[in-house]
């Protein structure tokens, strides 16, 4: 009877839609609408606060989970309305998240969805979407956990992730990713033909400012401090690819074992002066340390499609990354940035060598793209159309 109660019922026919997402704590919505509480966000989940505020005709509620408060709390931020979802237990990885939807019940009976959106399958999003909205539900690919072990050593634990993963990608009635390459990643695991791709938006502040006059001459690293994201190849291209009055930005944190080798890492560079990093920015001092900064070296060994990425590209800045996976995508999807020989740290260092030289990123043809392709391509309101039709889809499809 309880999963019964739990399930999503259809009651509103003529109204607007009421969508239920689930999703991790976005950092920004930790330190702006809970006063700088911790409540456990670990990420910035910066593509959900891109699709706020919704559109009209969308009644948007915001699950995330909480590890450090014990009671639930709901409240409205940027036209969402937020609930933090107590879930205390501890080591659920190793249960394949089969028992976070008890968590997350009492919301979705409050709720009462059309349609449940969970956002990513390495954590338990998707397992309590198929859970308590076993019908009327829709998977999104965030990262690709069996495609990222295959290229990068992980944590050992995330065998786990990666099972729960596969199975719930087979189980997904309606599965979306935010580009081609992340949907072929995904579809070996996938079992239902509704899949799609929708792209992600990109926060306002980085489509609204100046992008980069590209003379700065400064190199910018955006990412988790982790070997996934290329940080040491990023280092080392830097200092020896790049000419002694350039200067490198990192912005980024990890485990503390991952800074403390940040720290000697630079410390032990030829000019250790020319590098500064920065754990945390907030909005506005990450769009002006953009805006000072003409090309983005992201290196990274395999991803889906990084945020930090495509804010670099709408802001202008010429990307360098290795010729594989999301990175790739994008780069030649706008002929924007230069891509290297795939883990080639030799290829890697030349190629930012002859772009720092080159300077393409100012020439006419390029800078005009940022405002005719890029920008547009990343604007929350067209794609918040292909979401609504989508939800629209799966509500009717579901109900008939």
């Amino acid at each position: 009877m309880a999963r019964r109660a739990a399930t999503c019922y259809i009651t509103r026919r003529n109204s607007g839609m009421k969508i239920l997402w689930i999703c991790g704590l976005p950092y920004d919505v930790q330190q702006e609408a809970l006063r700088g509480e911790d409540h456990g966000a670990y990420a910035a989940w910066s593509w959900v606060l891109g699709h706020l505020p919704p559109p009209p005709g969308v009644d948007l509620h915001i699950a995330c989970r909480t590890a450090r408060h014990t009671a639930p709390r709901e409240f409205s931020f940027r036209g969402a309305t937020f609930h933090l979802v107590p879930v205390k237990a501890r080591a659920r990885v190793f249960c394949l998240f089969q028992f976070d939807w008890r968590y997350f019940r009492d919301v979705v009976v409050r709720v009462q969805p059309d349609v449940t959106h969970a956002w990513g399958t390495e954590d338990a999003y998707a397992q309590v979407a198929l859970r308590l909205c076993p019908e009327r539900h829709l998977i999104q690919v965030q990262g690709n956990v069996n495609a990222y072990r295959r290229r990068v050593p992980m944590p050992w634990a995330t065998i786990f992730s990666a099972w729960s993963e596969r199975l719930a990608l087979a189980r997904a009635r309606h599965v979306v990713a935010e580009n081609d390459y992340s949907l072929q990643a995904a579809l070996p695991m996938v079992k239902t033909k509704s899949v799609h791709v929708i792209e992600h938006p990109i926060r306002e502040a980085f489509l609204m400012a100046a992008p980069s006059t590209g003379e700065g001459k400064q190199v910018l690293f955006l990412g988790a401090i982790e070997e996934r994201k290329g940080i040491w190849d990023a280092l080392d291209a830097f200092e020896h690819g790049a000419a002694p009055d350039w200067k490198l930005g990192i912005v980024g944190n990890g485990r503390a074992d991952i800074m403390a080798r940040l720290r000697q890492r630079i410390a032990q560079c030829g000019s250790p002066a020319r590098i500064t990093h920065h754990p945390q920015l907030d909005t506005a001092a990450l769009v002006a340390l953009m805006q000072a900064s003409s090309v983005f070296l992201l290196p990274t060994r395999i991803d889906t499609g990084p945020t930090a990425l495509k804010e670099a590209l709408a802001m202008g800045l010429w990307p360098v990354c290795y010729d594989n996976s999301g990175p790739a995508h994008y780069l030649r999807r706008f002929q924007f940035g230069a891509l290297a020989e795939d883990l080639n740290l030799v290829a890697l260092t030349e190629t930012l060598r002859r772009a720092l030289a080159a300077q393409e990123w100012k020439q006419a043809m390029h800078r005009a793209k940022i405002a005719s392709a890029i920008r547009p391509h990343f604007s929350r309101e067209p794609i918040w159309q292909q979401l609504a039709r989508l939800y629209a889809l799966i509500r009717g499809r579901e109900s008939g």
